[in-house]
Protein backbone atom coordinates (compact mmCIF):
# COMPACT_ATOMS: atom_id res chain seq x y z
CA UNK A 1 0.00 0.00 0.00
CA UNK A 2 2.98 2.29 0.13
CA UNK A 3 6.64 2.48 0.90
CA UNK A 4 8.09 1.72 4.30
CA UNK A 5 8.52 4.61 6.68
CA UNK A 6 11.74 6.54 6.39
CA UNK A 7 13.18 9.47 8.26
CA UNK A 8 11.74 12.92 7.53
CA UNK A 9 11.12 13.91 4.80
CA UNK A 10 8.61 11.08 4.29
CA UNK A 11 8.04 9.43 0.94
CA UNK A 12 5.65 7.00 -0.69
CA UNK A 13 3.65 6.27 -3.79
CA UNK A 14 0.59 8.51 -3.86
CA UNK A 15 -1.39 5.98 -5.87
CA UNK A 16 -2.39 4.58 -2.47
CA UNK A 17 -6.05 5.23 -3.18
CA UNK A 18 -6.10 2.49 -5.82
CA UNK A 19 -6.89 0.02 -3.06
CA UNK A 20 -10.36 -0.37 -4.51
CA UNK A 21 -11.28 -4.03 -4.50
CA UNK A 22 -13.17 -3.80 -7.77
CA UNK A 23 -13.86 -0.63 -9.60
CA UNK A 24 -12.28 2.00 -11.76
CA UNK A 25 -8.61 1.50 -12.48
CA UNK A 26 -6.14 4.38 -12.42
CA UNK A 27 -6.52 4.97 -16.13
CA UNK A 28 -10.28 5.29 -15.74
CA UNK A 29 -11.23 1.98 -17.33
CA UNK A 30 -14.35 0.75 -15.61
CA UNK A 31 -13.97 -2.71 -14.17
CA UNK A 32 -17.13 -3.26 -12.19
CA UNK A 33 -20.30 -1.70 -10.82
CA UNK A 34 -19.58 -1.56 -7.10
CA UNK A 35 -21.71 0.87 -5.11
CA UNK A 36 -19.89 4.19 -5.01
CA UNK A 37 -19.20 5.54 -1.53
CA UNK A 38 -16.67 7.41 0.62
CA UNK A 39 -13.92 5.27 2.13
CA UNK A 40 -11.23 5.93 4.75
CA UNK A 41 -7.65 4.73 4.77
CA UNK A 42 -6.27 5.05 8.28
CA UNK A 43 -2.69 5.04 9.58
CA UNK A 44 -1.76 2.23 11.95
CA UNK A 45 -1.08 4.93 14.58
CA UNK A 46 -4.74 6.08 14.62
CA UNK A 47 -7.10 4.57 17.16
CA UNK A 48 -10.59 3.47 16.16
CA UNK A 49 -12.20 6.26 18.22
CA UNK A 50 -10.14 8.96 16.51
CA UNK A 51 -10.99 7.65 13.04
CA UNK A 52 -14.69 7.45 13.91
CA UNK A 53 -14.71 10.99 15.32
CA UNK A 54 -13.03 12.36 12.17
CA UNK A 55 -15.53 10.60 9.91
CA UNK A 56 -18.46 12.07 11.83
CA UNK A 57 -16.86 15.52 11.78
CA UNK A 58 -16.18 15.47 8.03
CA UNK A 59 -19.08 13.40 6.70
CA UNK A 60 -21.59 13.53 9.53
CA UNK A 61 -21.59 9.74 9.84
CA UNK A 62 -19.30 6.75 9.85
CA UNK A 63 -18.27 4.94 6.65
CA UNK A 64 -16.12 1.93 5.83
CA UNK A 65 -12.45 2.24 6.64
CA UNK A 66 -9.29 0.18 6.39
CA UNK A 67 -6.11 0.44 8.48
CA UNK A 68 -2.84 0.34 6.58
CA UNK A 69 -0.23 -2.17 7.67
CA UNK A 70 2.46 -1.32 10.20
CA UNK A 71 5.47 0.32 8.57
CA UNK A 72 3.45 1.69 5.65
CA UNK A 73 2.69 5.36 5.00
CA UNK A 74 -0.23 7.28 3.56
CA UNK A 75 0.29 10.24 1.18
CA UNK A 76 1.93 13.15 3.00
CA UNK A 77 2.32 10.73 5.91
CA UNK A 78 -1.24 11.72 6.80
CA UNK A 79 -3.04 10.13 9.74
CA UNK A 80 -6.19 9.53 7.68
CA UNK A 81 -7.06 9.73 3.98
CA UNK A 82 -10.60 10.11 2.67
CA UNK A 83 -11.03 8.57 -0.77
CA UNK A 84 -13.77 6.66 -2.55
CA UNK A 85 -14.49 3.06 -3.36
CA UNK A 86 -14.25 2.34 -6.23
CA UNK A 87 -11.29 4.69 -6.58
CA UNK A 88 -11.65 7.58 -9.05
CA UNK A 89 -8.39 9.31 -8.14
CA UNK A 90 -9.57 11.70 -5.41
CA UNK A 91 -7.91 11.91 -1.99
CA UNK A 92 -8.14 14.24 1.00
CA UNK A 93 -5.23 13.80 3.39
CA UNK A 94 -5.87 14.81 7.01
CA UNK A 95 -3.20 15.78 9.58
CA UNK A 96 -0.27 15.56 7.13
CA UNK A 97 3.40 15.69 8.19
CA UNK A 98 5.21 19.06 7.99
CA UNK A 99 7.71 17.70 5.45
CA UNK A 100 7.31 15.01 2.84
CA UNK A 101 8.94 13.99 -0.43
CA UNK A 102 7.70 12.21 -3.50
CA UNK A 103 10.32 9.65 -4.55
CA UNK A 104 11.86 9.79 -7.99
CA UNK A 105 10.26 7.34 -10.37
CA UNK A 106 7.26 6.53 -8.14
CA UNK A 107 7.31 2.82 -7.36
CA UNK A 108 4.29 0.77 -8.31
CA UNK A 109 1.70 -0.03 -5.68
CA UNK A 110 0.21 -3.37 -4.77
CA UNK A 111 -3.30 -2.66 -3.57
CA UNK A 112 -6.62 -4.42 -3.34
CA UNK A 113 -7.07 -4.26 -7.10
CA UNK A 114 -3.64 -5.72 -7.83
CA UNK A 115 -0.42 -4.07 -8.96
CA UNK A 116 -1.06 -0.44 -9.89
CA UNK A 117 1.25 2.14 -11.41
CA UNK A 118 1.91 5.39 -9.62
CA UNK A 119 0.37 8.46 -11.28
CA UNK A 120 2.79 10.63 -13.26
CA UNK A 121 0.79 13.82 -12.74
CA UNK A 122 -1.20 15.01 -9.73
CA UNK A 123 -3.13 18.10 -8.70
CA UNK A 124 -2.30 19.39 -5.21
CA UNK A 125 -4.60 21.75 -3.27
CA UNK A 126 -4.17 22.72 0.40
CA UNK A 127 -7.47 23.37 2.15
CA UNK A 128 -5.79 25.66 4.68
CA UNK A 129 -2.33 26.93 5.59
CA UNK A 130 0.29 26.88 2.84
CA UNK A 131 2.61 24.42 1.14
CA UNK A 132 5.94 25.04 -0.60
CA UNK A 133 6.74 22.64 -3.46
CA UNK A 134 10.31 22.23 -4.73
CA UNK A 135 11.27 20.26 -7.79
CA UNK A 136 14.34 20.33 -10.06
CA UNK A 137 15.44 23.79 -8.89
CA UNK A 138 11.95 25.32 -9.10
CA UNK A 139 9.85 26.39 -6.12
CA UNK A 140 6.24 27.49 -5.79
CA UNK A 141 4.07 28.28 -2.78
CA UNK A 142 0.38 27.42 -2.62
CA UNK A 143 -1.87 29.11 -0.09
CA UNK A 144 -5.26 27.90 1.10
CA UNK A 145 -7.44 26.71 -1.81
CA UNK A 146 -4.88 27.43 -4.48
CA UNK A 147 -3.78 24.51 -6.62
CA UNK A 148 -1.02 23.29 -8.90
CA UNK A 149 -0.57 20.39 -11.26
CA UNK A 150 2.83 18.77 -10.95
CA UNK A 151 4.69 15.97 -12.69
CA UNK A 152 6.04 13.57 -10.10
CA UNK A 153 8.47 11.81 -12.40
CA UNK A 154 11.30 13.33 -10.38
CA UNK A 155 11.81 13.84 -6.66
CA UNK A 156 9.51 16.53 -5.28
CA UNK A 157 9.77 18.10 -1.83
CA UNK A 158 6.77 19.41 0.11
CA UNK A 159 6.97 21.73 3.14
CA UNK A 160 3.59 22.17 4.84
CA UNK A 161 2.73 24.95 7.29
CA UNK A 162 -0.42 24.90 9.42
CA UNK A 163 -2.21 22.48 7.09
CA UNK A 164 -4.96 20.29 8.46
CA UNK A 165 -5.97 18.88 5.08
CA UNK A 166 -4.40 18.70 1.65
CA UNK A 167 -6.23 17.34 -1.39
CA UNK A 168 -4.79 15.28 -4.23
CA UNK A 169 -6.13 14.23 -7.62
CA UNK A 170 -4.28 11.57 -9.58
CA UNK A 171 -4.35 12.53 -13.26
CA UNK A 172 -4.08 10.51 -16.45
CA UNK A 173 -2.30 12.10 -19.42
CA UNK A 174 -4.30 9.92 -21.83
CA UNK A 175 -7.39 11.85 -20.70
CA UNK A 176 -5.55 15.19 -20.63
CA UNK A 177 -2.79 15.08 -23.30
CA UNK A 178 -1.73 18.67 -22.58
CA UNK A 179 0.01 17.35 -19.46
CA UNK A 180 2.76 15.90 -21.63
CA UNK A 181 3.41 19.23 -23.36
CA UNK A 182 6.34 20.53 -21.31
CA UNK A 183 6.12 24.01 -22.91
CA UNK A 184 2.41 24.69 -22.55
CA UNK A 185 1.01 22.48 -19.80
CA UNK A 186 0.90 24.88 -16.87
CA UNK A 187 2.82 22.46 -14.66
CA UNK A 188 4.32 23.81 -11.41
CA UNK A 189 2.25 27.00 -11.59
CA UNK A 190 0.08 28.25 -8.74
CA UNK A 191 -3.57 28.48 -9.80
CA UNK A 192 -5.42 31.18 -7.81
CA UNK A 193 -8.44 30.17 -5.78
CA UNK A 194 -10.54 32.46 -8.01
CA UNK A 195 -9.77 30.38 -11.12
CA UNK A 196 -13.20 29.40 -12.45
CA UNK A 197 -12.25 25.87 -13.45
CA UNK A 198 -10.69 25.30 -10.03
CA UNK A 199 -13.79 26.58 -8.24
CA UNK A 200 -16.10 24.20 -10.10
CA UNK A 201 -13.62 21.36 -9.62
CA UNK A 202 -13.56 21.96 -5.86
CA UNK A 203 -17.37 21.93 -5.64
CA UNK A 204 -17.68 18.83 -7.83
CA UNK A 205 -14.95 17.01 -5.91
CA UNK A 206 -16.67 17.77 -2.58
CA UNK A 207 -19.90 16.20 -3.85
CA UNK A 208 -18.07 13.10 -5.08
CA UNK A 209 -15.98 12.64 -1.95
CA UNK A 210 -19.09 12.73 0.24
CA UNK A 211 -20.93 10.19 -1.89
CA UNK A 212 -23.67 12.66 -2.78
CA UNK A 213 -23.77 11.62 -6.44
CA UNK A 214 -24.99 8.03 -6.99
CA UNK A 215 -22.24 6.83 -9.33
CA UNK A 216 -23.29 3.22 -8.91
CA UNK A 217 -22.18 1.93 -12.28
CA UNK A 218 -18.84 1.59 -14.02
CA UNK A 219 -20.02 3.90 -16.80
CA UNK A 220 -20.97 6.70 -14.42
CA UNK A 221 -17.70 6.36 -12.53
CA UNK A 222 -15.75 6.64 -15.79
CA UNK A 223 -17.77 9.72 -16.75
CA UNK A 224 -16.94 11.32 -13.41
CA UNK A 225 -13.22 10.75 -14.02
CA UNK A 226 -13.65 12.38 -17.42
CA UNK A 227 -15.42 15.37 -15.87
CA UNK A 228 -12.59 15.81 -13.37
CA UNK A 229 -10.00 15.85 -16.14
CA UNK A 230 -12.09 18.25 -18.23
CA UNK A 231 -12.28 20.67 -15.30
CA UNK A 232 -8.53 20.42 -14.70
CA UNK A 233 -8.06 21.19 -18.40
CA UNK A 234 -10.25 24.30 -18.11
CA UNK A 235 -8.35 25.37 -15.01
CA UNK A 236 -5.03 25.12 -16.85
CA UNK A 237 -6.37 26.81 -19.99
CA UNK A 238 -7.56 29.81 -17.96
CA UNK A 239 -4.44 30.14 -15.83
CA UNK A 240 -3.36 33.38 -17.55
CA UNK A 241 -6.70 35.17 -17.35
CA UNK A 242 -6.57 38.39 -15.29
CA UNK A 243 -7.45 37.86 -11.64
CA UNK A 244 -9.47 41.06 -11.40
CA UNK A 245 -13.22 40.72 -11.86
CA UNK A 246 -16.15 43.14 -11.75
CA UNK A 247 -17.53 43.65 -8.23
CA UNK A 248 -20.67 41.65 -9.00
CA UNK A 249 -18.55 38.69 -10.16
CA UNK A 250 -16.44 38.89 -7.01
CA UNK A 251 -19.57 38.79 -4.87
CA UNK A 252 -20.91 35.83 -6.82
CA UNK A 253 -17.58 34.05 -6.50
CA UNK A 254 -17.44 34.64 -2.75
CA UNK A 255 -21.02 33.47 -2.30
CA UNK A 256 -20.28 30.34 -4.33
CA UNK A 257 -17.23 29.62 -2.14
CA UNK A 258 -19.32 30.11 1.01
CA UNK A 259 -21.99 27.76 -0.30
CA UNK A 260 -19.33 25.16 -1.04
CA UNK A 261 -18.10 25.38 2.55
CA UNK A 262 -21.66 25.08 3.83
CA UNK A 263 -22.15 22.02 1.62
CA UNK A 264 -19.00 20.41 2.99
CA UNK A 265 -20.20 20.93 6.58
CA UNK A 266 -23.92 20.41 6.14
CA UNK A 267 -23.96 17.27 8.31
CA UNK A 268 -22.50 19.11 11.29
CA UNK A 269 -25.10 20.18 13.81
CA UNK A 270 -22.81 22.96 15.02
CA UNK A 271 -22.76 24.56 11.56
CA UNK A 272 -23.36 28.28 12.00
CA UNK A 273 -22.88 31.57 10.25
CA UNK A 274 -20.15 32.43 12.76
CA UNK A 275 -18.25 29.27 11.81
CA UNK A 276 -18.36 30.11 8.09
CA UNK A 277 -17.49 33.76 8.74
CA UNK A 278 -14.40 32.74 10.72
CA UNK A 279 -13.39 30.38 7.93
CA UNK A 280 -13.52 33.21 5.37
CA UNK A 281 -12.13 35.94 7.62
CA UNK A 282 -15.21 38.17 7.32
CA UNK A 283 -18.01 39.26 9.64
CA UNK A 284 -21.24 37.32 10.03
CA UNK A 285 -23.08 40.40 8.76
CA UNK A 286 -21.05 40.35 5.53
CA UNK A 287 -22.14 36.78 4.87
CA UNK A 288 -25.75 37.58 5.71
CA UNK A 289 -25.70 40.45 3.18
CA UNK A 290 -24.50 38.07 0.45
CA UNK A 291 -27.48 35.80 1.07
CA UNK A 292 -29.83 38.78 1.25
CA UNK A 293 -28.92 39.46 -2.40
CA UNK A 294 -30.81 36.20 -3.11
CA UNK A 295 -33.75 37.32 -0.91
CA UNK A 296 -33.09 34.77 1.82
CA UNK A 297 -31.03 34.29 4.96
CA UNK A 298 -28.08 32.04 5.74
CA UNK A 299 -30.36 29.88 7.90
CA UNK A 300 -32.90 29.59 5.07
CA UNK A 301 -30.18 28.31 2.74
CA UNK A 302 -28.85 25.75 5.24
CA UNK A 303 -32.37 24.43 5.92
CA UNK A 304 -33.14 24.18 2.19
CA UNK A 305 -29.94 22.26 1.45
CA UNK A 306 -30.45 19.88 4.35
CA UNK A 307 -33.99 19.13 3.24
CA UNK A 308 -32.92 18.61 -0.38
CA UNK A 309 -30.16 16.26 0.75
CA UNK A 310 -32.64 14.34 2.92
CA UNK A 311 -35.02 14.03 -0.07
CA UNK A 312 -32.22 12.65 -2.23
CA UNK A 313 -31.20 10.24 0.51
CA UNK A 314 -34.77 8.95 0.93
CA UNK A 315 -35.54 8.46 -2.77
CA UNK A 316 -32.28 6.56 -3.38
CA UNK A 317 -32.57 4.16 -0.43
CA UNK A 318 -32.27 0.54 -1.51
CA UNK A 319 -34.06 -2.12 0.49
CA UNK A 320 -35.00 -1.25 4.05
CA UNK A 321 -32.17 1.27 4.31
CA UNK A 322 -31.70 3.67 7.24
CA UNK A 323 -34.57 4.92 9.36
CA UNK A 324 -36.11 8.38 8.96
CA UNK A 325 -34.40 9.52 12.14
CA UNK A 326 -31.02 8.30 10.89
CA UNK A 327 -31.43 10.26 7.64
CA UNK A 328 -32.47 13.37 9.58
CA UNK A 329 -29.43 13.22 11.82
CA UNK A 330 -27.08 12.40 8.92
CA UNK A 331 -28.04 15.62 7.11
CA UNK A 332 -27.58 17.79 10.19
CA UNK A 333 -30.94 17.93 11.97
CA UNK A 334 -30.91 17.55 15.74
CA UNK A 335 -34.68 17.46 16.26
CA UNK A 336 -36.76 14.80 14.49
CA UNK A 337 -40.08 16.63 14.96
CA UNK A 338 -38.67 19.80 13.43
CA UNK A 339 -37.28 17.77 10.52
CA UNK A 340 -40.65 16.13 9.84
CA UNK A 341 -42.52 19.47 9.96
CA UNK A 342 -39.99 21.23 7.74
CA UNK A 343 -39.89 18.35 5.24
CA UNK A 344 -43.68 18.24 4.86
CA UNK A 345 -43.85 22.03 4.49
CA UNK A 346 -41.17 22.00 1.76
CA UNK A 347 -42.29 18.97 -0.26
CA UNK A 348 -45.96 18.53 0.60
CA UNK A 349 -45.51 14.99 1.86
CA UNK A 350 -43.92 13.34 4.86
CA UNK A 351 -40.48 11.69 4.86
CA UNK A 352 -42.10 8.28 5.38
CA UNK A 353 -44.30 8.78 2.30
CA UNK A 354 -41.28 9.69 0.19
CA UNK A 355 -39.34 6.71 1.49
CA UNK A 356 -42.24 4.33 0.85
CA UNK A 357 -42.16 4.80 -2.90
CA UNK A 358 -40.51 6.64 -5.78
CA UNK A 359 -41.84 10.17 -6.16
CA UNK A 360 -41.24 12.92 -8.74
CA UNK A 361 -38.20 15.11 -8.14
CA UNK A 362 -38.98 18.20 -6.05
CA UNK A 363 -39.61 21.47 -7.89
Amino acid sequence: MGLRRTEVPKAMDVAVATRSRSGVARGGDAAGSETFSPFWLVSSMVEREEASALSHKVLGHGVAREAVGAGLSLPFDARCVLTTRPDIGLMSCFSPAPRWSWPQGGAALRGGAGLQKAPRHVLVRPADGRVAIEQAGRRIVLRAREAAVICVGCETQFSLVEIGRIDLIALDATRLPALDDAHDSGLMQAMPRGNRGLQVLAHYGALLMRGLLPLNSAGLQSLAIGHIHDLVGIMLAERDLPASMPAIDRRSGRLAAIKADVEARLERRDLSIDMIAALHGVSSRAIQKLFESERRTFSDYVLERRLERAWHRLVTIEGRGPTISTVAFEVGFGDLSYFNRSFRKRFGRSPSQVKAGAQPEPA
